[in-house]
């Protein structure tokens, strides 16, 4: 025969499996998006000598973040990417840095490369995922992961847009939920 607190456990376990509950980790979760506009600062390629034509691409890219009512409005980014491309297609790892003074935040990218050709030029375009792994200042104690998607503006330029959620800062002041 369950306990009192055993039977109070078994049935919040079948309410949050039902998804009438929700746990306080995904309730301290609010969505988050916005974009950036970069330059390329460094750009490095050099052709792996094989048969398949590999290129490896070494880049580092800057831009201030645009996030409305979020925490990196306006803070300066900086990019470091690695690519190893066939034709075009490929896999890209990464770094990005969103800080202003002593508030940091830094995400790990790991994405997706696809060149299509559209009105006869290529397209290149990027898709993947992003988890925040260090925040310091304000942003310290921050948990956060989502998904990007960037595309080329100009040969030295790139549009980028992700979108995901995150925790609340330590100390925040949030309103109640209804």
């Amino acid at each position: 025969m369950l306990t009192k607190l055993a039977q109070s456990f078994v049935i919040l376990a079948a309410l949050a499996a039902a998804g009438l509950v929700t746990t306080s980790a995904s309730a301290d979760k609010l969505k988050d998006s916005g974009s950036v506009d970069m330059t390329y600062v460094k750009h490095c390629g050099q052709p792996i000598p094989d048969e398949d034509d590999h290129m490896f691409v070494f880049n580092v890219g800057e831009g201030t973040s645009t996030n409305k009512g979020g925490l990196v409005d306006g803070l300066s980014v900086r990019f470091w990417e690695i690519t190893d491309l066939r034709q075009g297609g490929g896999v890209q790892q990464g770094y990005v840095t969103y800080s202003k003074g002593s508030d940091q935040r830094v995400d790990r990218v790991d994405g997706i490369v696809t060149t299509i050709l559209k009105d006869g030029q290529p397209r290149t375009t990027f898709e993947g995922k992003w988890v925040m792994i260090k925040g310091t200042g304000t942003l310290a104690g921050i948990e956060a992961e989502g998904t990007y998607a960037r595309y080329f503006t100009a040969d030295d330029r790139f549009h980028v847009d992700w979108e995901g959620s995150r925790s609340q800062p330590k100390g925040a002041v949030t309103k109640p939920q209804e």
